[in-house]
């Protein structure tokens, strides 16, 4: 990476317009929006962040929808709150949308606009929805563009499976992109689970968060008492797939078990043994981990709310991989100690990125000197591949 595309790089953190014609190019690329666990019943939706805009997501029975969040008639969104149950209605007019998008109820349509609802044609823009386990997938059709008139689209849904396998890349499915980790966070995030859940708001860009993510060199330095100490993740341990834009960190791996883990949780016969994370591009990171005898899941959703805010969204809950046997003994034990781990875990998980979120804010406050090609050692390398996997996804997109 040149020093010019160095500078590009960090142009968005600091330059509005470049920071809304990377989200505009990156709201093509499957991009997590939530979980289905957000959305248990029926008409329950939750508003989302995609391509630098606001989209929702709504349940209609046992499909699962997504739309731009602007009525079609004024612009008004329709969704002013983050989460909640309902009809497709927009405050301003009441005009009321079905789970395809279509204006189907518009007061006194025929005598406003001299036509029937079904004849006006006003739909909502559609964003395409995947699921894989319980996580929620959605991007922007790759053939609109941000200007695109909303009358052409058409509501798209899914059942949380994807679609057919294409020979495109532009085409890709959520399980083509996804790649060799498709059955690894379906086996992570199967549904049944209830999360526990915490967020924060942080004052600095989105990339900042997602680098730190990859950075396996700061451990030692930000977080000694924890992460960092005696090694506690020693990267000279572990093992780093590189896998199509994503990546994972394996502590303590080899390098034959990502293709093993996936064939394990193909086979449902996955069992963790140490800690592991995967890198999904662009904005989300699942990884297992220990906690006493207890394996636990995180998953945390890095959403851009502005150049210099990001919202992280993290769910944790005890890991849904079978157990090995045990005396029932010690399984009653382990059964008692986990009514309080859950508390602990999410103080554990509050600090650690607390931790990070502190040294991302004061890179944002440093952003201005952003101008040359960063330094990058062997435990960093992580982060040359999300830039160069961020690269690819805006020249695709100025490609189309």
């Amino acid at each position: 990476m040149g020093q010019q595309q160095c500078s590009d790089w960090a142009r968005s953190i600091r330059d509005p317009e470049a920071f809304a014609s990377e989200q505009a190019a990156l709201g093509q690329v499957w991009t997590l929006l939530g979980l289905t666990t957000d959305i248990p019943n029926d008409n329950d939706w939750i508003r989302c962040s995609l391509g630098g805009g606001s989209v929702f997501v709504q349940r209609f029975g046992s499909t699962i929808k997504g739309f731009e969040n602007v009525c079609r008639h004024r612009f008004h969104p329709i969704r002013t709150a983050a989460k909640g149950s309902g009809l497709v209605r927009c405050a301003f007019h009441h005009w009321v949308y079905n789970q395809e998008g279509e204006a189907v109820g518009i007061p006194q349509c025929k005598k406003l606009f001299g036509t029937s609802p079904k004849e006006l044609g006003a739909r909502l823009r559609n964003v395409e929805i995947a699921c894989c386990g319980l996580l929620i997938f959605g991007r922007f059709p790759r053939q609109a563009t941000k200007t695109e008139d909303a009358t052409s689209g058409e509501g798209s849904s899914s059942r949380c499976t994807t679609a057919a396998p294409s020979d495109t890349h532009q085409d890709q499915s959520l399980e083509e992109f996804l790649g060799d980790a498709w059955p690894i966070l379906r086996a992570m995030c199967r549904e049944g689970i209830r999360p526990g859940f915490i967020t924060s708001d942080v004052n600095a860009n989105w990339k900042l968060l997602y680098d730190i993510t990859v950075d396996d060199y700061h451990a030692f330095a930000v977080h000694p008492t924890s992460l960092g100490r005696d090694g506690c993740l020693d990267p000279e341990k572990a093992y780093c797939p590189r896998f199509g834009p994503h990546s994972g960190f394996f502590f303590d791996g080899q390098s034959g078990d990502f293709s093993a883990m996936a064939q394990d949780c193909q086979a449902n016969s996955y069992q963790p043994g140490a800690y592991r994370a995967l890198n999904i591009f662009p904005s989300f990171l699942v990884f297992h981990y220990q906690v006493l005898h207890t394996w636990y899941v995180s998953i945390t959703q890095l959403s851009p709310a502005a150049l210099n805010r990001t919202i992280a969204k993290t769910w944790y809950y005890q890991a849904p991989f079978k157990r090995p046997g045990t005396s029932w003994l010690n399984l009653l034990f382990q059964r008692f100690i986990e009514l309080w781990l859950p508390f602990f875990v999410g103080v554990f998980l509050r600090r650690i990125t607390n931790e990070d979120y502190l040294i991302c804010e004061a890179m944002q406050d440093a952003a201005g000197s952003m101008m040359k090609e960063p330094i990058l050692g062997l435990e960093e390398q992580r982060i040359a591949w999300f830039r160069e996997a961020y690269w690819d996804a805006l020249a695709r997109s100025n490609q189309e």
